[in-house]
């Protein structure tokens, strides 16, 4: 296989390689790297029709999804997909209305990735581990005190292996942590894990790496019993701090190397998502004793999390990850104490999802303040991402005396991007530098943008030199040559490419580094003289050698 891929073996041969998206593949050796998108919107709701016999139901939990930025998104990956169906039809199907099982499920449709996940594990756990012992009416406590035993050797298992990047078991892993393959067969552990043939041992995986994740995270929930335990987690977990001493059983073994620790952050979700719903009461039957001061818990928290976005130098993942354990606690006081501290949100060249954006607006709208610094750029979001950060695109303005500054280039947000735009930034008036580049407006106060404001007919014939005229205050910069310390970040963004170059993978999804170049090409001869110029030719240079090196890596086919 190696020399199949190396090219030494059939060097005509064309070769796929398919990869769980963490696995580290030997990218050099290939020419593309692409990711399945799975169902398009039309497909979600075709699937969600035929999963349910009742068409009324089907059409309640598809617009539930539909209106649910975290389920929606998620949904366009067929398993997921299945998972949100499984998990929604005990809130939506007829039955469900009966008044005992609505107090049994004691909880709302859900909202987060991690009640999605916990929800399906319940669904599970009621209507294939217990064969028939849990009624439709069996209170929530109930069902899972007799699963009990069956998730926390799960869940045991899960975790322990979770950091050491281990998701391949045989059978003498299994015993060690009483899980028997006669187990998996009879109950609902065959819809979460399936026995693998590799050579001739018996192999066993959780079926996939989110349901290993949210078991580890569900184990984690009830085996706190202090504030100061999930503390000592979260720094381990988030930045590789290693505990002191703790009785928290998740926090005896920790001799884990920082690396082993880098693909933790969906668990870290999972975690504070499961964390809530244990202070919520919705683990009951799970844990043994109640958490000490459970109450000051989410302030608690709240307290750290502000701590890391003040005085942690964040990398940008770091930041966003940050974000999405707050979403995923969706606990006011703990995002409202954390939130007024995040003045610089730098997710520069970073890919962002839709749910993405959701987070950053969840957790931004308890701030009182304003972004000293917003930098999306070359972040793919497109205009749904853009229309979802809509309601606090304007909350950008100088806290101290520095200039505020929207980033938006590389994004190819086209009409409906810009529109978007304009409506947040129209009235507000503390914006002092919108950054357009390569988004269909190119030199400033020359190109018509009838096409991206046709929406809008008061702005019909609105150009760049009229935006201008309007919010004289508001310095647009329409290409990044004309602002010498951008220029600067573009060449040092080129100079850590060149030394760590698996970058050039994400770089390349969203032909970043071409568009950097178009810029400098419709700059053109604008900038004939100084600094900037000499910036401008030599970041071309390095982009060409760059470019031209990456294809010379894969054979230039």
């Amino acid at each position: 296989m190696v020399a199949l891929i190396k090219g030494s073996l059939l060097p005509e041969a064309s070769v796929i390689l398919t990869t769980r998206p963490s696995t580290e593949a030997p990218k050099r050796f290939f020419q593309r790297c692409c990711v399945v998108l799975g169902f398009e919107e039309d497909q979600v709701k075709e699937y969600t029709t035929k999963f349910y016999k009742d068409r009324e139901v089907a059409r309640k939990v598809y617009d539930y999804i539909l209106n649910n930025d975290n389920l929606f998104v998620l949904s366009f990956i067929p398993l997921y997909c299945y998972i949100i169906c499984t998990a929604m039809a005990e809130f939506f199907s007829s039955g469900a209305q009966d008044a005992g099982d609505q107090k049994s499920l004691e909880l709302n449709p859900p909202r987060t990735v991690s009640e999605v996940y916990f929800c399906y594990l319940f669904t599970a756990v009621k209507h294939h581990a217990l064969r028939g012992r849990a009624e439709r009416s069996t209170p929530r406590s109930e069902v899972l005190s007799l699963a009990k035993q069956h998730l926390t050797n799960l869940g045991k298992l899960a975790y322990e292996n979770l950091l050491q990047k281990k998701i391949m078991f045989n059978r003498e892993d299994l015993k060690n942590y009483g899980v028997t393959p006669a187990d998996i067969q009879s109950t609902f552990l065959c819809h979460i894990l399936q026995p693998l043939k590799e050579e001739t041992v018996e192999m066993f995986s959780f079926f996939h790496l989110t349901v290993q994740e949210h078991l580890a995270a569900l184990y984690c929930a009830i085996n706190f019993f202090s504030q100061e335990d999930i503390i000592q987690a979260l720094d381990f977990w988030c930045f590789g701090v290693h505990p002191p001493s703790s009785t928290a059983a998740p926090l005896q073994n920790t001799d884990v190397s920082k690396d082993k620790l880098e693909s933790l952050q969906m668990f870290t979700r999972f975690f504070m998502g499961m964390l809530r719903s244990r202070l919520a009461g919705q683990l009951d039957g799970l844990v043994v004793s109640p958490m000490e001061q459970g109450d000051a818990i989410p302030a608690g928290l709240g307290l750290w999390f502000q701590d890391q976005f003040k005085n942690r130098k964040l990398e940008n993942q770091k930041s966003l990850n940050l974000l999405h354990c707050l979403m995923e606690f969706h606990m006011k006081e703990a995002t409202s104490i954390a939130a007024p501290e995040i003045k610089k949100l730098n997710l520069f060249k970073m890919k962002l999802s839709v749910v993405d954006c959701a987070a950053m607006h969840y957790v931004l709208q308890f701030s009182p303040h304003k972004l000293q610094e917003l930098n999306l750029g070359y972040s793919n979001i497109g205009n749904k991402g853009l229309q979802r950060l809509g309601p606090i695109l304007h909350r950008c303005e100088s806290l101290y005396s520095s200039t505020p500054v929207y980033s938006m280039c590389g994004n190819n947000l086209g009409p409906e991007g810009v529109l978007e735009m304009w409506n947040a930034l129209e009235y507000n008036t503390t914006v002092e530098e919108l950054y357009l580049d390569i988004t269909g407006i190119t030199e400033r106060g020359t190109e018509n943008i009838v096409n991206c404001l046709s929406k809008n007919t008061s702005l019909k014939t609105l150009t760049l030199r009229e935006l201008e005229q309007r919010r004289p205050e508001l310095q647009i910069i329409a290409n990044f040559v004309d602002d010498l310390g951008l220029l600067q970040a573009y060449l040092g963004w080129v100079d850590e490419i060149q030394v760590d170059r698996d970058q050039m993978d994400s770089v390349k999804n969203v032909d970043a580094l071409q568009s950097v170049l178009k810029g400098l090409q419709v700059a053109g001869e604008q900038v004939e003289k100084g600094d900037n110029a000499e910036k401008a030719k030599e970041l071309e240079t390095k982009i060409v050698e760059l470019l031209k090196s990456s294809t010379d890596l894969t054979g230039g086919r």
